[in-house]
């Protein structure tokens, strides 16, 4: 594991904005934090990232437990991209030669050329940062953190500012970091189904607490007994579920089909598709039944069903796919 977290709290001022009782990241992979504004994702890169210390609890990196008195030696093992990240005064190519240069590192011309084209942005080696596009901006920055092969690689909502075109290099690149280089890829964003689609782990936040949900399909209502009550939509619970105000349902955890499904699932509704596109490598379908219902089907799923905008489908799930909070 890259990170383990045991009974964390970090406060801002006398305001509890993270509690974590047992959280680990997982060393070599893709970790998606998700959820909304004020959730805590920023808090949690920060403490990744060495920038802040818990005020109560264990974090562990690399299995080892961290020495909270000197966090200078962590920081130089990770790299983390902020929202609007700074560039310093010069080209590109300077930017990313100092970093080189101020951790001793050799062969630096090579390796600078080499990141820029990872990330297709040799034609700015010798732009001024200053003029950069926010695209650019972003790749220039993330060059910047590559070019010293950190062990964890921390991106903070990189999304926010990028253009369409910018945002699919980027997605790309996200998918096959890890794959590429076995080192540990954390990265926020508001946006939960791109986090679920690109993540081999999603850690959802709410109020500064973690979520078993991807916070997908996120419907609120209450409980009577064992039903799940949300306007007129109600969802069939496990027996063991008896409280709750809101309900979730991965959307991989729903089988669509062209008839209702006799079967164990007993939650069938019957909706109306009003969207179909490509996410992440899956395929995104929105099912109108009311509510929109979000879901994630393979390729070959999408042939086999052979379905278009405006059909009518059914959305089946578990009742212990539900998750209530």
């Amino acid at each position: 594991m890259a990170y383990q977290f045991n009974n964390l709290q970090f406060y801002y001022a006398d305001k509890l904005a993270l509690s974590l009782d047992q959280v680990t990241i997982e060393q070599g992979k893709t970790t998606a934090l998700i959820g909304a504004n004020g959730s805590g994702k920023s808090t949690l890169l920060h403490l990744c990232a060495f920038l802040e210390s818990p005020k109560q609890g264990e974090l562990l990196f690399m299995e080892q437990p961290v020495n909270q008195s000197d966090l200078t030696p962590y920081r130089r093992r990770v790299g983390f991209l902020a929202q609007k990240p700074f560039m310093l005064r010069g080209t590109v190519f300077d930017n990313i030669d100092l970093a080189l240069r101020i951790h001793g590192k050799k062969q630096r011309a090579e390796k600078i050329q080499r990141v820029l084209q990872q990330l297709d942005i040799e034609y700015c080696a010798e732009q001024q940062a200053k003029n950069l596009s926010g695209g650019e901006l972003q790749k220039a920055a993330l060059a910047r953190l590559l070019v010293l092969e950190p062990e964890v690689l921390l991106l903070d909502e990189p999304f926010s500012y990028l253009d369409q075109s910018s945002a699919q290099s980027l997605e790309l690149f996200l998918r096959h970091y890890t794959q590429e280089t076995g080192q540990t890829l954390v990265f926020s964003t508001h946006d939960r189904l791109q986090g679920f689609a690109l993540a081999d782990q999603v850690l959802a936040l709410a109020q500064g607490k973690r979520v078993h949900s991807p916070l997908i399909n996120l419907f609120s209502g209450i409980v009577r007994e064992h039903v799940f009550h949300s306007g007129a939509m109600r969802i069939i619970l496990s027996e063991s579920v008896v409280s709750g105000r809101h309900a979730s349902i991965n959307p991989q955890d729903i089988v669509l089909s062209a008839d209702a499904l006799v079967s164990s699932m007993r939650n069938c509704i019957q909706g109306r598709i009003v969207m179909i596109a490509e996410e992440g490598g899956s395929i995104l379908v929105n099912v109108d039944t009311g509510v929109i219902f979000q879901v994630l089907i393979t390729y070959q799923a999408l042939q086999d069903l052979n379905i278009h905008l405006g059909d009518k489908i059914w959305v089946n799930f578990k009742s212990n796919s539900v998750v209530v909070f």
